[in-house]
């Protein structure tokens, strides 16, 4: 059908009718167009869900979400300064409820060192560390556990591998197993000195955090 031209009256403008086919194809694609509008309304707000899961804090595990893909930023350190977790956001903390000092304990320790003295004793087997700067915290319950982290920062990133390497060979002989896999995994089991031990390890460039939780066996169950 041809176009029909309508004369407004009113203001003398010619406007042009489209023909039915020409309505229909308009149509079309006004609903291609709308499809695509609430498909990506609802990735916006998929995406959106996901970023707040990524910033809350974890169950009463205690494990922080985090996103697949790598940081493209150093996530230990914030605006210059070395980021330690909070009493809040150290694992299983609604259950624990841990408490501190509120200061930063410096040691130099090297980092196969894992969970107490008579839990992982071969852990503590002495050696030269390497070049590093470490950093740690550590919180108590009044019911029978505590928590730690340590920081390190190496001289490059090889240097990091391979002493996360020594860690992941001394968390094997204490008795404990990985579970998991990538920024989901951890270690867990029970120790020498029958604690329950779960260590979380991270590494990004030449930096290695270590978080551990450590039940003493009287605790256990509860």
């Amino acid at each position: 059908m041809a176009e029909v031209e309508v004369e407004e009256l009113l203001d003398e403008v010619t406007v042009r009718m489209p023909s039915g086919a020409e309505l229909r194809t308009r149509g079309r694609r006004r609903r291609v167009r709308r499809r695509a509008a609430l498909v990506a309304a609802a990735v916006a707000v998929t995406g959106g869900a996901l970023a707040m899961a990524a910033l809350s804090g974890g169950g009463e595990e205690g494990r922080d979400i985090r996103p697949a893909a790598t940081p493209t930023k150093n996530p230990f350190l914030v605006d210059g300064m070395v980021r330690l977790l909070p009493p809040e956001r150290m694992p299983a903390a609604g259950k624990w409820q841990w408490t501190g000092y509120g200061e930063e304990t410096m040691e130099n320790n090297p980092l196969p060192r894992v969970g107490g003295r008579d839990s992982c004793p071969a852990s503590y087997a002495e050696r030269s560390a390497p070049d590093q700067t470490q950093y740690g915290t550590e919180y108590y319950s009044d019911k029978g556990a505590n928590a730690r982290q340590r920081v390190t920062s190496y001289e490059n990133a090889s240097v990091a591998r391979r002493e996360a390497a020594l860690l992941d060979e001394a968390l094997t002989e204490c008795g404990l197993q990985r579970h998991g896999k990538g920024t989901a995994a951890h270690w867990s089991g029970t120790t020498e000195s029958s604690s329950w031990l779960r260590v979380e390890v991270e590494r990004w460039g030449k930096w290695v955090s270590v978080v551990e939780v450590e039940v003493e066996e009287s605790a256990r169950g509860r």
